[in-house]
């Protein structure tokens, strides 16, 4: 499949970010700030740039484009139902944490809530970045390499591991924010090559491409097997919310811009480029499936189409993208570890009393062995049909109580510490829900409805329980009452999500737009820890030119994704 050609482009790449992410870590000082948050010096489109980057893996290019082989255009709301979540972050939370001055997500949890909550929280991002993320990226960048060259899975991919982890582990924050900016310029081009050079192949037939039936549309019925109307709904008021608003594995790069105003146009720049990411991610599956349509593997997809349209010489360029979806991945999940079992875990429990140099040192070895956890981890993604799906599976009903967290904290003076926790101790208790769910049915075991065996529907019943959980145990009644009427709630929510999808997605999107719409016009009083109607301002009053205006660019973004919705619905 490739040439000598190929292999030295190939090569060349991984030198040259290798040579990126240790030059600019020369920039870095020895200190938490600069470790950790590059000195609060990105500018918005380094920025966006590596967030685009950050969150694009060998699991799009990979698992995304298998899906979309297999059951069509509704897998590209994977990257533009982001949206709603961008508009979240950039309206809500980048304000409220640039504000209060926080450095990690867990960090502003014990501002509102306590330090149980930011312990809490802090664990349960580490296992999610070890258990979920890496375990991911290790099994889909090794299945790619192995497709495309040849190689062993895991000899390539730990390679990969120790270089990408040297400069990382090296650098810190600002290495992984220069290299990923170069990365998402390559990862793009790639993806986006691969879409113009399928398309001609095919005689840009589009109406070819997006195929006949529900395979043609963003807007799958209720009765979906995959990916209903009633999924999607919850996926972009839920999970996308937690993945772009509460992850410090996106958003430790918002927490380093050099202002409010950077960190709101980043978002927005990332908000751009989601535009034009499923080109490269979702629609190469469709075009294969016009090339080839009797394929056994939907993950062989976008190895069989690199194969099918790049012509010998530029599929090592091609190749290059995947690996700097790995590399970019790999980078800052090492960072986001580091910095959350430093900051959060570790500094408040044995640390104070330890200097900014030997804080960044416990980070470096902390990053360091978050990536071999993960690594070790990754052989159990295999018990999941689709490598995409098992991300999915996991993350959505862990995200719900999340997003409910945050949402209350920020919007909700009536919100308490006991309310939070027990919200969280939902979230954590779902993951091994969800391990033993898939291990049981690989013995033929189903236990769950067929409603609520879809990991969204079912995150559906769990985030309209966490809203339950949080407000009675923010109450002053005792536990006892507090738990028995969280039992009450839970059967009829579980239930309703069992006969009724529909239902279950109408009202989580009416508790979510309730907490915005309801809560937002009472937050008029400046006060640390919550957000409040000054944060829609930049602060001090400061002013854009009209082309630097926030609030423009939102409104072009927006009116986008709705023409995008109206033709392809």
């Amino acid at each position: 499949m490739f040439n000598t050609l190929d292999l030295i482009v190939f090569v060349a790449y991984f030198v040259v970010v290798t040579a990126i992410g240790f030059i600019a870590a020369r920039r870095e000082k020895n200190t938490v700030s600069d470790y950790f948050l590059a000195g609060n010096t990105l500018p918005w489109y380094a920025m966006g740039a590596s967030i685009v980057a950050a969150g694009i893996s060998s699991e799009q290019f990979v698992g995304e484009v298998g899906y979309a082989y297999q059951i069509g255009l509704p897998v590209a709301n994977w990257e533009w139902l982001v949206f709603p979540a961008l508009s979240v972050m950039l309206w809500i939370f980048i304000p409220l944490y640039f504000r209060n001055r926080v450095s990690t997500m867990p960090e502003y949890l014990e501002r509102r809530f306590g330090p149980d909550a930011r312990t809490l929280y802090a664990y349960l991002s580490v296992g999610s970045y070890v258990f979920a993320n890496f375990a991911l990226v290790f099994y889909t960048g090794g299945f790619a390499l192995e497709k495309m060259w040849g190689v062993n899975r895991v000899a390539a991919v730990w390679i990969l591991a120790i270089a990408t982890g040297a400069y990382t582990i090296y650098g810190g924050l600002i290495s992984v924010a220069w290299t990923n900016f170069f990365q998402c310029i390559l990862l793009l081009g790639g993806g986006l090559y691969i879409f113009f050079a399928g398309m001609h192949q095919i005689g840009w037939d589009f109406a070819a491409v997006l195929g006949e039936g529900q395979r043609a549309h963003l807007i799958a019925p209720a009765d979906h097997p995959d990916v209903p109307w009633t999924a999607l709904l919850i996926l972009g008021l839920s999970t996308n919310v937690w993945y772009y608003a509460t992850n410090q594995y996106i958003n430790q790069r918002c927490l380093a811009a050099r202002s409010e105003w950077d960190a709101k146009m980043g978002i927005l720049f990332a908000g751009a480029l989601q535009l034009a990411l499923p080109l490269a991610t979702c629609f190469p599956g469709l075009i294969y499936r016009v090339i080839n349509p009797d394929l056994s593997d939907p993950n062989a997809a976008y190895p069989g189409i690199v194969a099918a349209v790049v012509p010998t010489g530029f599929r090592g360029l091609v190749a290059a993208a995947i690996l700097a979806a790995i590399m970019s991945t790999i980078a800052g999940l090492v960072n986001s570890i580091s910095t959350i079992v430093t900051l959060d875990i570790f500094r408040p429990w044995k640390g104070k009393d330890w200097s900014d140099k030997q804080l960044v040192g416990f980070g470096r070895w902390a990053g360091g062995i978050g990536l071999l956890a993960g690594a070790l981890f990754a052989p159990i993604v295999m018990h999941w049909e689709n490598i995409f799906r098992y991300c999915q599976d996991l993350w959505a009903p862990m995200a719900a109580p999340v997003v409910t967290v945050f949402i209350a904290g920020a919007l909700w003076r009536g919100a308490r510490g006991r309310g939070a926790v027990v919200c969280l101790w939902l979230a954590i208790a779902t993951v091994p829900f969800t391990f033993a769910k898939q291990i049981l049915a690989d013995y033929g075991i189903r236990f769950l409805p067929a409603n609520l065996a879809n990991a969204l529907v079912f995150a559906g019943s769990i985030f309209l329980l966490s809203i339950v959980m949080i407000a009675v145990f923010s109450s002053e009644w005792p536990a006892w009452k507090a738990w028995l009427l969280t039992v009450l709630a839970a059967v009829p929510l579980f239930y309703l999500g069992a006969i009724s999808p529909v239902a279950i997605a109408l009202l989580v999107a009416a508790g979510f737009c309730f907490s915005l719409l309801l809560l937002m016009p009472m937050a008029r009083t400046a006060s640390g820890g919550y957000w409040d109607w000054s944060m829609l301002r930049l602060p001090g009053g400061e002013r854009q030119k009209w082309y630097a205006h926030l609030t423009l660019w939102w409104l072009v973004t927006l009116a986008i994704i709705a023409g995008i919705y109206f033709w392809l619905w």
